[in-house]
């Protein structure tokens, strides 16, 4: 599997969109970042399962699921950029076996040398791009997929009207 996308108007239609995503997967524990807006979102959520904020590593191995937010995003790779002076989510993102990933379309440019731009102006102790599930192949070029990270992303895109 790689990426998988929903479009959204606002975080209400986002939460009914993480709400079937959590029961397609069954999640009963899940990890979610700081993020206000995903915490917004969680908030929106009413369910049978353990909603865990910056759960600790431990509980992260034993989580079926990671929320995070995305800072910014590149459109020509499709890629996430997650940086670490606005959430907590590296590993959050990075260690269960499924990341849902909340993306407001405002904050999408279309190559990286614009998002280097912006990055030059506020520079983060680690940020992290992912670009679809983790990949991996051997000397034989086997590929497997979510040996070193999530084998499934999904991103829900809020692409919202701005109030003129």
């Amino acid at each position: 599997m790689s990426g998988k996308y929903s479009v959204v108007y606002d975080e209400t239609e986002a939460a009914e969109v993480l709400l079937s995503i959590i029961s397609e997967k069954n999640a009963r524990k899940i990890a979610f970042s700081d993020s206000p807006l995903v915490k917004k979102i969680v908030g929106f959520l009413k369910m049978d399962a353990e909603f865990i904020e910056n759960a600790s590593a431990e509980i992260l191995f034993e989580s079926d699921l990671g929320i995070t937010g995305a800072q910014l995003a590149i459109a020509e790779t499709g890629t996430l950029v997650l940086e670490s002076e606005s959430e907590r989510h590296r590993l959050t993102s990075l260690v269960p076996p499924a990341h849902v990933c909340i993306l407001e379309a405002k904050n999408i440019r279309q190559t990286l040398g614009e998002i280097l731009e912006v990055l030059q102006s506020r520079l983060n102790p680690a940020i992290t791009f992912i670009t679809g599930a983790s990949r991996t192949s051997d000397i034989e070029l086997t590929l497997a997929i979510g040996v070193h990270g999530p084998g499934e992303l999904h991103v829900i895109l809020i692409n919202k009207e701005e109030d003129e």
